[in-house]
C-alpha cells in the first residue's frame, strides 16, 4: 500500500521526522504536532486565565474520555484516566479481596511494571506462579493456563511484549480464564495505537493503557479499563476527592462511590495530558483506522524483510505470523554485537533501542521506507 503521508505531511505532523529516522516508538512515541500544540494551548490558557478556563477543561475531559472509550471499544463508564499504566494496574492488584493462599499467574519476563505488583502480593499471602518464556521467546496462552490452580484468582499478561514483540492471543486467554472462574488482566500499553482494539470483543476483566507510546501523546497518563460485569470483583484501595458520586459536595464527606470505573479516581486529573490525548485521537480520526493499522503491519513487515535480506535473525522468524506485532527484535549477533551500535545509531540520527543482546525496532504508521533504509545502512 502507498505511504499514508507525503514527506511534507510527515514533517508537519511529526516534526521528529525532519531529522530522525524515529523507530523507537515502543520506548516513547514521538509526540505529534497537534498533540503538542493542544497541550500548549492548555498551558497558555492556565497561564493567561487560571481557573476561568474550567468550562473548557471539563469539555476536553469529557470528550477525551468518550473518545478514548470509543477508540478501544469500551463504554465510557468502564475507563478511568490515571497517572500511568503501572498505577492503573495497582488498582487491580490492590482492589481484589485477596486471602492468604490465593494464587496469581504472570509471565516471568513480562514488563516489570506488571510483574512486580503481582510479586508484591506475596506480602498478602498470595502465591505467585512465574511462567517462563519458551526457548524461542514465545508465550503460548496454554502455558499460563497450565499454571492455573483451584486457588488462582488472577492471570495478568502483556498483549504485546516490550522485550520481544510477541503478541498473545488476548481473546483466547480471557475466554479460557473466564471458563475457569479466573480474572484476567491485559496490559495493552504496547498495543493501543498500533492495532485495532475492541475490549468488549476481547472480553478480559481488566486492562491498562498508556498514551505515550503508539498514541504519540504526553507522558504520565494511563488508563484503567474495568469491564462492567467485572466491577464487582474490584474495590478502590483508597478513596479521594473524585472517588464518590458528587465530589464537589464538600459538606457531605461520606457518599456512595462514583459510578463504574470513575470510583478508582483519586485527586486532580492530569489535564495537559488529556489535551494531548484528545488531539492525538483526532489526528488518528483524520485517516481510515483500517488503513492506519494496515500501514503499521506493512512497515513492520518491511522491517522483517530487510532484516532477513541482510542476514539478521529476528525472534519472530521462529513464530507463527499470528503472533507478529509492530515490534521487530533482532538478536545482537555478528555485526549487531558491536558494543558501539547504539552510539552509531545515535550519530546517524536513527532512533532504535540496542540493549542487552537485542536490537528493538519499533516503527509506526508515519515512518517511511527511507527511515528503514537509513537504519539498515547504519547496521551494514
Amino acid at each position: 500500500m502507498p505511504e499514508l503521508l507525503t514527506e511534507s505531511e510527515r514533517h508537519a505532523l511529526f516534526p521528529v521526522t525532519r531529522e530522525w529516522a524515529y523507530l523507537d516508538n515502543a520506548r516513547r512515541g514521538a509526540i505529534s504536532m497537534p498533540a503538542a500544540a493542544f497541550a500548549m494551548h492548555y498551558v497558555e490558557g492556565l497561564r493567561d486565565g487560571g481557573v476561568t478556563a474550567w468550562p473548557e477543561w471539563q469539555e476536553v475531559w469529557d470528550s477525551g474520555n468518550a473518545g478514548f472509550a470509543r477508540y478501544i471499544g469500551a463504554d465510557v463508564d468502564e475507563i478511568q484516566f490515571l497517572v500511568n499504566a503501572t498505577e492503573s494496574f495497582a488498582r487491580v492488584t490492590l482492589g481484589i479481596d485477596w486471602k492468604p493462599g490465593d494464587h496469581a499467574v504472570v509471565w516471568a519476563r513480562d514488563y516489570p511494571g506488571l510483574v512486580r505488583p503481582v510479586l508484591d502480593l506475596k506480602r498478602k499471602g498470595v502465591e505467585v506462579s512465574l511462567v517462563p518464556d519458551r526457548a524461542d521467546h514465545s508465550r503460548p496462552v496454554q502455558d499460563a493456563l497450565d499454571a492455573i490452580t483451584e486457588k488462582t484468582r488472577l492471570v495478568a499478561a502483556s498483549w504485546v511484549d516490550f522485550r520481544t514483540g510477541w503478541k498473545i492471543d488476548a481473546k483466547s486467554l480471557a475466554a479460557a480464564c473466564r471458563e475457569r472462574g479466573v480474572l484476567s488482566h491485559i496490559d495493552a500499553v504496547q498495543a493501543v495505537g498500533a492495532m485495532s482494539i475492541d475490549m468488549h470483543d476481547i472480553g478480559c476483566d481488566f486492562a491498562t493503557f498508556a498514551i505515550r507510546k503508539y498514541l504519540c501523546g504526553l507522558d504520565t497518563l494511563g488508563v484503567l479499563y474495568v469491564r462492567r460485569e467485572s466491577l464487582q470483583h474490584l474495590q478502590p484501595h483508597t478513596l479521594g476527592l473524585f472517588s464518590v458520586e458528587n465530589p464537589f459536595d464538600f459538606e457531605k464527606i461520606e457518599q456512595p462511590l462514583a459510578a463504574g470505573s470513575k470510583r478508582f479516581a483519586l485527586g486532580t486529573p492530569s489535564m495537559v495530558q488529556v489535551y494531548s490525548l484528545k488531539a492525538a485521537l483526532e489526528l488518528h480520526a483524520r485517516f481510515d483506522a483500517d488503513m492506519v493499522f494496515a500501514r503499521v503491519n506493512e512497515i513492520a513487515g518491511e522491517t522483517m524483510r530487510l532484516a532477513r535480506e541482510a542476514g539478521y535473525k529476528a525472534f519472530a522468524d521462529d513464530w507463527d505470523a499470528a503472533h507478529y506485532s509492530q515490534i521487530v527484535v533482532l538478536k545482537r549477533e555478528g555485526k549487531l554485537a558491536d558494543e558501539k551500535l547504539q552510539d552509531r545509531l545515535q550519530a546517524a540520527k536513527v532512533a532504535a533501542s540496542a540493549r542487552q543482546g537485542i536490537l528493538r525496532i519499533a516503527p509506526h504508521w508515519y515512518n517511511s521506507r527511507a527511515d528503514l533504509q537509513r537504519l539498515f545502512d547504519v547496521l551494514a
